[in-house]
C-alpha cells in the first residue's frame, strides 16, 4: 500500500505514522528528505520486499524532495513504475509535518493517483473543545473547570501544542488553576496574532478588533489572548534582532526551532513594524494586563477593544 500523509496537525500525523509503522508488524526503513545522502533508487530497493528480518516492510519517507520541488522525470521513472505496481508486502509512506507538499507537481499528482491520501488537519474549535476535555479527563490530573477552559483557549485548536502542555501539567503535583495555565503553558501561535499586529500598525481598528474577537471567541477571559499576542511580539523582536546580526533565514530557523511558515509570517510582519514599536506594544500590553487583574469595573473584552481604538487613534508611541 502507498500512503501520502499531509496536513496542518503534526500530532495527528505522528499518531497515524505510529499506527502504520508499528515495528512489531515488520521492518521499518526511514528516509529523511533533508538528508542528501539517499536516492530514489535506494528508497525503491527498500521497497523490494526482500527484507531479511520480516515478511512485511514499511518504508517511511519524510519530506521527499520530489513532492516539494520540480524534479527531472528521468530521475522519477523508477518511482512511476513502482506506483503502478506496488508490492503487497510493502507499505510506502510519504509524509510531511510542514504541510508543504506541492500539489501542482507531476510527481505529486502521480503519487496521489496511486496512494491513499490522508489530510490530517486541526479540529475546528467546536470539536476541539470536547476532544481536549476528553484527553484531560483521561490524563487524570487535578485541575479546576476554569483551568480547563483556559487551557483549551490557550491552545486554540492546536492538538500538538495541547498535548505538549498536557504533558507538562501531568508533572505538576498540586491542584491546577487558571493562573498556573497562564504561567507555565505555551500559548498557540496562530496566524491571527500576526494579523492583529499588522492591523494595529496599519491603523485599521475594525480589522484589529475583528481578529481579536476571532481569537477570543470561545474563551471566558481575554488574558490568554493578551499573552498570546505578547508572545508573538517577543518572537518578532527576537527575529528582528537576529536579522540585524546578519543571520540568514536558515540560521534563524535553526536558532528559533520554529516551522518555516511561522518564520515566513514573522518576516512579512517585520516589514511593517519596527523593533521600537514592538517594545512599545509589549509595554502597553503589560500595563493592560495589570489593569485587567486589578480593575474589574469594565468588562475585559470591552477594555481591550477600547485599548485597540485608543492605540490606533493616538499611534503606537503615544498611548498612555
Amino acid at each position: 500500500m502507498i500512503y501520502l500523509i499531509q496536513g496542518q496537525e503534526e500530532y495527528f500525523i505522528r499518531q497515524k505514522i505510529a499506527e502504520l509503522a508499528d515495528p512489531s508488524k515488520g521492518e521499518v526503513v526511514r528516509f529523511n528528505g533533508n538528508d542528501k545522502n539517499w536516492s530514489i533508487e535506494e528508497m525503491l530497493e527498500a521497497c523490494d520486499g526482500n527484507s531479511l528480518f520480516s515478511e512485511h516492510t514499511t518504508v517511511l519517507v519524510d519530506q521527499p524532495f520530489f513532492l516539494l520541488r520540480k524534479t527531472d522525470d528521468k530521475y522519477l521513472e523508477g518511482l512511476y513504475r513502482y506506483l503502478e505496481k506496488p508490492l503487497y508486502e510493502t507499505d510506502l509512506i510519504f509524509y510531511t509535518y510542514e504541510n508543504n507538499f506541492n500539489s501542482k507537481l507531476k510527481a505529486y499528482k502521480k503519487v496521489a493517483e496511486n496512494a491513499q491520501v490522508l489530510t490530517l488537519n486541526s479540529y475546528d474549535f467546536k470539536n476541539f473543545a470536547p476532544y481536549a476535555r476528553q484527553q484531560i479527563s483521561e490524563a487524570q490530573i487535578s485541575i479546576s473547570p476554569d483551568a480547563i477552559s483556559r487551557l483549551i483557549s490557550v491552545c486554540y485548536r492546536n492538538a500538538t501544542l495541547f498535548h505538549q502542555n498536557l504533558e507538562i501539567l501531568k508533572l505538576y503535583p498540586g491542584r491546577i488553576d487558571a493562573d498556573l495555565i497562564d504561567k507555565i503553558c505555551t500559548p498557540s501561535h496562530d496566524g491571527d496574532s500576526f494579523d492583529m499586529v499588522n492591523a494595529l500598525t496599519a491603523g485599521d481598528v475594525s480589522k484589529a478588533i475583528s481578529f481579536f474577537r476571532k481569537v477570543n471567541e470561545h474563551s471566558d477571559s481575554i488574558v490568554p489572548s493578551i499573552h498570546q499576542l505578547a508572545s508573538q511580539l517577543r518572537f518578532l523582536y527576537f527575529v528582528s534582532w537576529l536579522q540585524s546580526q546578519g543571520k540568514s533565514r536558515n540560521e534563524i530557523l535553526e536558532i528559533t526551532k520554529v516551522k518555516d511558515y511561522r518564520l515566513k509570517m514573522a518576516m512579512q510582519t517585520l516589514t511593517k513594524i519596527r523593533r521600537e514599536q514592538i517594545m512599545e506594544l509589549l509595554a502597553k500590553l503589560s500595563d493592560l494586563d495589570v489593569k485587567l487583574k486589578s480593575d474589574s469595573s469594565i468588562p475585559e473584552d470591552m477594555r481591550f477593544e477600547l485599548f485597540i481604538m485608543e492605540l490606533v487613534r493616538k499611534g503606537i508611541h503615544e498611548v498612555d
